[in-house]
């Protein structure tokens, strides 16, 4: 059997989908030894990529490298539906598409398209104009129709696609994601007192909120429910600081101002740029994980503060309870009195805490790349049985 792959997005270097590609092909591709795969990439200006090198020295894998304009190329897919890019690799039984992107492929040649959420037609107000055209122009209902088989990274996304695209459910598949082994929880308090000197925070106690500052992820909501606890709740609270940690996305300066609001503006802190080997430790020293997010199709950052250790609070809607499960404490993230309620019960329930530690270690073990792998390698050999 020969697979085609789109890595296209591996070219990106950044990103959850990047992510998702990256994890995901470094586990599948040796899983497929009996198979021949084929890589599509297209890159105007050469850049190097470890990821490529490392999956294009298996034996069973052969790279097509093409030189093509990027906004050239995404206009003959998009307008004229040419080139195929199944053609452009010479031939394959599947073509697998890791995220939705520009594509054109011919009439004879399955095709296995991933998912990841469709947070775009939920909350298109927290998209930019540029990415509302983006999404406009992919159609990702006609691209979801087109296609053989759909993988869904939750069974939320997979009701949402069936619903919103009248797809049938029996075309799609939820294979859930997995997380880094990377993260585990950090008990060397040398090298955690080393994280916490290399990012200037003082010693105390952490809410920790992670992933993009941008409006969907609602660390709005996680600011007021901390500086309404730390105002209402003087001495409870007194030796806590807040930290978010991840990269400035679209109006996080909307972030920022609630921040210098705050009665507690020097108890929070924002780290912008933190390379991933750092993530484990930055969750181990801190005690309690919030994620009041409004749409997540699957929602990394809740398992990774998990299998780090720490107790979660994140929003009953989307993905979210899906994948925490009983494992963290479900909370309306348009409710701030929720929020507070939850970091109180954890904050003062010594057995709860340990309770929910406990159990969220056990469930971010239940999601790992190579169950990931194999399940959408099944998926792909599905087509040709």
């Amino acid at each position: 059997m020969i697979i085609g792959i789109d890595a296209r997005v591996l070219q990106e270097h950044s990103g959850g989908v990047f992510v998702y590609a990256k994890n995901l092909l470094t586990h599948l591709i040796p899983l497929a030894k009996k198979h021949k795969i084929k890589l599509f990439l297209n890159q105007y200006k050469s850049c190097p990529s470890k990821i490529i090198d490392e999956l294009s020295e298996y034996e069973n894998v052969r790279k097509y490298q093409y030189r093509f304009p990027n906004k050239f190329l995404n206009t003959c897919l998009k307008f004229a539906k040419w080139p195929n890019i199944d053609d452009l690799i010479h031939g394959c039984d599947v073509l697998f598409f890791p995220s939705m992107m520009y594509s054109s492929w011919s009439e004879k040649t399955k095709t296995v398209l991933t998912m990841h959420d469709l947070s775009y037609e939920f909350f298109p107000e927290c998209f930019t104009q540029k990415q509302r055209i983006w999404h406009k122009l992919m159609n990702p209902r006609e691209l979801c129709d087109n296609v053989s088989k759909i993988i869904a990274v939750s069974e939320s996304t997979r009701s949402d696609i069936s619903e919103i695209y009248k797809i049938d459910k029996k075309k799609i598949k939820t294979v859930h994601s997995g997380i880094d082994n990377i993260f585990h929880p950090i008990i060397d308090t040398e090298h955690i007192k080393r994280i916490r000197n290399k990012y200037n925070l003082p010693e105390g106690k952490y809410i920790i909120q992670t992933g993009t500052l941008e409006p969907r992820k609602n660390h709005i909501a996680t600011i007021d429910a901390f500086s309404k606890w730390a105002l209402e709740n003087t001495t409870e609270s007194k030796d806590w600081r807040l930290l978010f940690v991840g990269h400035s996305g679209w109006k996080s300066s909307k972030v920022l101002r609630a921040v210098r609001r705050s009665l507690f503006s020097d108890r929070i802190h924002i780290i912008n740029e933190t390379p991933l080997v750092d993530m484990p430790a930055l969750y181990s020293l801190s005690q309690i994980f919030v994620y009041p997010s409004f749409y997540e199709g699957f929602g990394f950052p809740p398992l990774e503060a998990a299998s780090c250790g720490i107790p979660v609070i994140t929003s009953a809607n989307s993905s979210l309870g899906e994948i925490v499960s009983n494992a963290g404490l479900l909370i309306n993230p348009y409710r701030i009195d929720e929020i507070i309620f939850a970091i109180r019960s954890l904050v003062n329930s010594d057995t709860l805490y340990k309770s929910l530690r406990a159990k969220g270690l056990a469930r971010s073990v239940e999601f790992n790349w190579e169950k990931s792998a194999r399940e959408t390698l099944k998926v792909i050999e599905s087509l040709c049985i």
